[in-house]
């Protein structure tokens, strides 16, 4: 089977946010890129995730192809396979529609960045696509623009994006974006809240590319 293992963690990634309740029902999509043979694996349309097997899983080319599978795809393969041409750095992305981020869709001006781990995450507010048809050409071009060199952006009215290096990273920052939604709403409902300033949000997600994790022995 063509890039099975690479199937089989789109499968293993699809659980792990089932699990995490940053989607309901099959909503969603999930993606990976190969980076020997620059195909992209991704979720089928409308299938349980907890059904599926490494064969239901698509792959296509950069221009949406299907190359191997028999289902059909994920109807958000435009939005993906827009992304990966724009951005030869991503190599994996995570479609929620998990509750608080969805909430934040659904009002003007995107996120404000109140919490470091959002800082760290986009360097300010996360920004929000406006809204255009599921599925549609028009809302893949504007999602892909929208994020531009981000790693996290919402869709207008629908939900949200990450896109990282790795379908494993892409998980994380979904995580830590939801996380962050949650915060933000509860602050707004408490009264006052510190947004962070733009230049700091900025420099903290520079220093986090520098300085965090474990450094690799060459």
């Amino acid at each position: 089977m063509l890039l099975e293992q690479e199937r089989k963690k789109i499968i293993e990634v699809a659980l792990t946010i089932q699990k995490e309740k940053l989607i309901p029902l099959t909503f969603g999509n999930f993606s990976l890129r190969d980076t020997s043979t620059g195909y992209i694996c991704i979720t089928p349309s409308g299938m349980p995730y907890e059904t599926l097997h490494p064969s239901d899983i698509v792959v296509v080319d950069v221009n949406g192809n299907i190359i191997d599978g028999e289902r059909k795809p994920s109807v958000e393969v435009p939005m993906h396979t827009a992304i990966y041409r724009k951005r030869k750095d991503v190599n994996g992305i995570i479609h929620t529609h998990s509750t608080y981020c969805t909430a934040w869709a659904c009002r003007d001006g995107g996120m404000p960045c109140i919490t470091s781990e959002v800082a760290d995450l986009v360097g300010g507010k996360v920004k929000c696509a406006k809204f255009c048809l599921p599925g549609s050409q028009e809302l893949a071009d504007v999602t892909a623009e929208t994020l531009g060199d981000d790693k996290a952006v919402l869709m207008g009215n629908h939900g949200a994006i990450c896109a990282d290096v790795d379908i494993d990273t892409a998980l994380k920052d979904a995580i830590i974006l939801e996380a962050g939604a949650k915060v933000a709403f509860i602050a707004f409902q408490m009264g006052n809240v510190n947004i962070l300033d733009d230049q700091i949000a900025k420099f903290m997600l520079e220093d986090t590319k520098q300085n965090y994790g474990q450094v690799e022995n060459k």
